[in-house]
Order: structure tokens, then sequence, then C-alpha cells
């Protein structure tokens, strides 16, 4: 386990924003192959996603603490670090260490394999950490042994051309290779997750909320 950054005595998670990491993003275009930056900008990466433009300044300014840090997202993802700590995930027989929001119901019987997260894996000293401070985290989680892991979408903003220019739409999630996705400004790379088992929360002494208890209870 690697040591998190911290910010008045709280642990900041590896991926969490830092308000002097924020920058001004250049100005896009739309090309015939998609958006694009104006001037001398960044370009595609080799799998032809247009990403948000980060600084590197971790610990510089105060945590933002409901931004990802798009770049440390993505190196988390693609390394299989920690999402708090950002030093290897944990990772046995049974696959790496993730930890999922809550979606098993009766129309979800297969969840969670082909789920598709944005959320890089854990390690096991940091996995009630994360509970507490990943906001997504907090309405009930299960942790999940996952055997196969497909970095295969990209979430970001999408865009349009309209009759005045670009327009701006909803964020979303596509798969990389979709001909929409190259008319997005990717923010975090998604992985599609397979060959996955469920494990007890109770075994990692994460508590669940109350609705969840009741729901699980025989």
């Amino acid at each position: 386990m690697s040591q998190p950054l911290t910010h008045k005595g709280r642990p900041v998670p590896y991926i969490t924003a830092w308000s002097r990491e924020i920058v001004a993003q250049p100005n896009v275009m739309a090309t015939a192959g998609g958006l694009a930056y104006a001037g001398t900008a960044p370009g595609r990466d080799p799998d032809g996603v247009l990403w948000q433009v980060w600084a590197r300044r971790p610990g510089s300014g105060e945590p933002v603490w409901n931004r990802v840090h798009g770049l440390r997202q993505r190196q988390a993802m693609r390394k299989f670090l920690c999402q708090v700590c950002g030093g290897p995930a944990d990772r046995n027989e049974q696959g790496w260490l993730w930890l999922l929001e809550d979606q098993r119901d009766e129309e979800r019987r297969e969840w969670p394999d082909g789920w598709m997260t944005v959320h890089p894996p854990v390690c096991r000293s940091c996995l009630v950490v994360a509970t507490r401070l990943c906001p997504h985290l907090r309405r009930g989680v299960v942790p999940v042994r996952v055997g196969e892991v497909i970095l295969d979408g990209v979430y970001g903003q999408r865009y349009r051309v309209g009759p005045l220019g670009l327009l701006g739409g909803e964020r979303d999630t596509l798969l990389m290779g979709d001909w929409q996705s190259r008319w997005m400004v990717g923010g975090q790379l998604a992985a599609s997750l397979d060959r996955c088992t469920v494990l007890d929360p109770a075994e990692f002494g994460i508590e669940q909320p109350a609705a969840r208890r009741a729901a699980a209870a025989p």
C-alpha cells in the first residue's frame, strides 16, 4: 500500500483532482474526422480518443472532491492501481479487487458480468477507506473479484454540429471505435468487467445502508 496525499488530515484519493490541476480547455472544432482541438493543443491518442486536458500537480491547491483527474484515472485503469493510494490493486486467483455500486436486482441477473465502470480497482488496505471517501460508493457497495478486465470504453462529453456551430451535449459512455466517440471529449477510461465473483461486504468490514441490509435479509 502506498500512502495517499492528505489535506487537513484527510486522505485524498489518488484519482481526485486538485484545484491547480484544472486548466483552461483548448477550443474544439469540427473536422471531417470528428472533433479536434484548435491550434497546437494535443491531438488524439493511439486509440483515436480526444482527451480532456489536465495539468499534473497532485497536492497543489485544494482537492476538488467531485472531480476525477483524467490522466491519473486512466493510469490507474491501465496499470491496475488502487484508486485511493495509487499503489498496486489487490489481486488473487479470482482476479482483481473492485468496489462496485450494488446493482443487484431482478433485471440484472448477470450483474456484474458485462458491467462497464470508470472506477479503478482498489487495494485491500484502502477498501473500507474508499467507501467513505468516494461519493459514488456511499449508497451501498459490494466488493467483487474480476477475472477479466477489458479497457474498451470512454466516458466524456459528446458534441454535435448545429446551425451555429458545435453544441455540447450530454455526458455519456461509448465503446472505443464507435463513430460517435470521435465527437466526444473523453474524460475517463471505461472498462468492461467479466468473470466476476461477488464477495460478502461483511467479510471486509463494510457496513451497508439500512435499506440494503433489509433487502439482503432472508
